[in-house]
């Protein structure tokens, strides 16, 4: 009987957690061996040739931790396995394939056999072919054990550093800077402070958020996380970020301009699972007089009765209902939604009429060196939109295989249009994706030479590790997208027939819009010669453009 060939798939990886080995450090593997990367695989490497087996390939995850297993190396590992390439899956210790007791249980007792791979883990002396292994769920556990416990001290040293006064966060807010002489003290950075005292000042003095957001961004004034990123002599970080009204009420409402600390007001569900949750005040560190302040206590404390007088509404006016076009306008400047609003116009008889407009989401909150207004009345666009609808409805009274044929066409057009925007949009993912593990790795660098301190390490990654396995799901989810093949031409002809019903419409509401429409892209108004052109462009439910 001839004996089955493996190709084994090398497994490495280094944790963000421990860059010194335990196992090495209580003597079970020789002192010169490190859990570096490349020790790792020559390890394996020779185990593989002792073995007689063939080695298919290396995958490596540098840099990424055991509690997660959304790792690059590992996810590309179980497609070769799924596909053939390997059918043995070789690692140092059990701990280099994760450190998730529950999840390390699923693949090596159901994930790896069901794709026919033979899991060996080399200084556990783990073989799932051997039989050997009652000491492998016991080995997990520890990991996972060992994994909290990790977790359970890091948070206990930040509680305790916040709970004596140290200043435990990452960076600094916006005014501030961390003392050269103590990195857990807060010195003030006179250049961010003058913006700081000019907005409390301006917020004195009535003005709404947005409006101060807008004149710090005509003035070209960096935001705070440009700011941020400049010091860091990195530029705007990629994309430039504008202020906004929420990031000014944010300055407004913190309590460390008057020279207080209040910390901890934000965590984490588990070690396991990093969604930032808010903590309830009884949990917050609050320190008074732990700093130099930049604005006086009694200026901190006027401003604040303004922010509940912002949000009161008049009596009688009710409880904010969604408008007729609430989520279906975007700018045609930054593609960014619509937001409403409610005008009232005093007219010379006495009487008061209320109307509804949607303007910019940016240039609301950031002022028109953002974007421009794209500001559009319900009224008449309401009336444009019905309009329309009616023509096409009469259009298929008339005419109705023509009316089907032109949809089939735009449909086309359309879906042509947005596959060139998803191989695009995917492009750009997946640079974003190559340049957090690039930047992880850079990290990982800084924190071995000192330039970053363990705290900082710890917190950055984390952060990294969110956005680069937000990006990948994105990712994903648009490569699916490329892969289906549309059929529409069912739907349009069932549409087409449907929409004859509205041959007699005269008013517009929520439930025809939500049927029909799919967005409306609103460009700036212009007037020229007292006449006021604004460019509107209707994207229905299942033809694209139509208008």
């Amino acid at each position: 009987m001839a004996m089955k060939t493996y190709h084994a798939g090398i497994y490495c990886r280094l944790s963000v957690d421990d860059t010194n080995n335990s196992a090495k450090a209580k003597g079970y593997i020789p002192a010169d061996e490190s859990v570096s990367i490349e020790n790792q695989k020559k390890l394996l490497s020779k185990f593989v040739a002792l073995n007689g087996w063939v080695e298919a390939k290396t995958y490596i995850d540098d840099g990424f931790s055991g509690g997660n297993f959304q790792r690059p190396g590992f996810q590309e590992m179980l497609e070769d396995a799924k596909s053939g390439v390997i059918n043995l899956i070789l690692v140092k210790d059990l701990s280099r394939l994760g450190r998730d007791y529950v999840e390390v249980g699923r693949y090596t007792d159901v994930v790896f056999p069901s794709l026919g791979c033979r899991f060996v883990s080399v200084l556990d002396c783990l073989d799932t072919e051997g039989g050997n292994t009652d000491m492998l769920h016991f080995r997990s556990l520890m990991n996972d054990y060992h994994l909290r416990d990790l977790s359970s001290k890091i948070k206990s040293v930040l509680y305790s550093k916040k709970a004596g006064g140290q200043f435990a966060v990452a960076y600094a807010p916006y005014g501030y800077r961390k003392s050269p002489e103590d990195k857990h003290k807060l010195a003030v950075d006179e250049y961010a402070a003058v913006t700081v005292r000019r907005i409390f000042e301006m917020r004195l003095a009535g003005t709404s958020y947005a409006k101060i957001a807008a004149a710090l961004n005509t003035e070209g004034i960096a935001s705070p996380r440009d700011y941020r990123y400049h010091l860091a002599g990195k530029g705007t970080g990629g994309i430039p970020r504008p202020w906004t009204d929420l990031t000014v009420k944010a300055i407004l409402r913190n309590e460390v301009y008057m020279g207080n600390l209040c910390m901890n007001h934000t965590g984490s569900r588990s070690y396991k699972d990093h969604t930032h949750i808010r903590k309830p005040k009884s949990q917050w560190i609050r320190h008074e007089n732990a700093h130099e302040a930049i604005i006086p206590s009694d200026t901190w404390k006027k401003v604040q009765p303004a922010h509940g007088a912002a949000i009161r509404r008049p009596k009688g006016s009710g409880p904010p209902t969604p408008k007729l076009f609430s989520g279906k306008l975007v700018c045609t400047g930054c593609q960014s939604k619509l937001c409403a609003g409610t005008e009232t116009q005093h007219r010379k008889n006495g009487t008061i009429k209320k109307y509804v407009s949607y303007s910019c989401r940016k240039y609301t909150r950031s002022g028109k060196s953002v974007c421009a207004a794209h500001r559009i009345y319900e009224m008449a666009l309401a009336q444009i939109v019905a309009a329309e609808i009616r023509a096409h409805a009469q259009a298929v009274t008339f005419d109705e295989a023509a009316v089907v044929h032109r949809l089939k066409q735009r449909a086309d057009d359309y879906n042509a249009q947005r596959m060139d925007h998803i191989r695009r949009e995917a492009g750009k993912l997946r640079r974003r994706v190559q340049e957090l593990e690039n930047l992880a790795a850079k990290l990982y660098e800084d924190k071995c030479s000192g330039a970053v301190n363990e705290t900082a390490f710890r917190i950055l990654m984390q952060k990294n590790e969110q956005e680069r396995i937000a990006k990948a799901k994105h990712l994903d989810a648009l490569l699916c997208e490329t892969g289906k093949e549309k059929k529409e031409t069912g739907a349009i002809q069932s549409r087409a027939e449907a929409i004859r019903k509205y041959l007699g419409l005269q008013e517009l509401d929520p439930a025809v819009i939500g049927e029909l429409v799919d967005h409306i892209e609103v460009g700036e108004g212009t007037a020229a010669e007292g006449v006021r052109r604004q460019e509107i462009k209707v994207f229905y439910r299942f033809s694209g453009l139509v208008m």
